[in-house]
């Protein structure tokens, strides 16, 4: 019986667990698909997402990148924005 109560009461903790996982190899595999390596992206534990752009990042690029991730099952949200630093300078 108290391993029944303690399944309960941990099973939404795992499940959130899961959906930052999620969310946040969703946005990765994204990221590279795209082939975006001036990024900087985290998710929280209800699968939102937060992505930084470099500011190397074309315009096009962040837009092709943010629809990918629209269409993510994995993301339940998503904020971006392009700053004004460089993640990956390349060299």
């Amino acid at each position: 019986m108290k391993r029944w109560i303690a399944v309960l009461l941990l099973a939404p903790s795992l499940a959130w667990a899961n959906a930052a996982e999620n969310a946040e190899f969703a946005a990765g595999r994204a990221l590279l698909e795209e082939e975006v390596l001036n990024a900087h992206y985290t998710s929280n534990s209800s699968g939102r997402v937060t992505v930084l752009f470099g500011r190397g990042v074309g315009t096009a690029l962040i837009e092709a990148v943010v629809k990918r991730m629209r269409r993510e099952p994995a993301i339940r949200g998503l904020t971006y924005i392009q700053v004004d630093t460089d993640f990956c300078t390349g060299r």
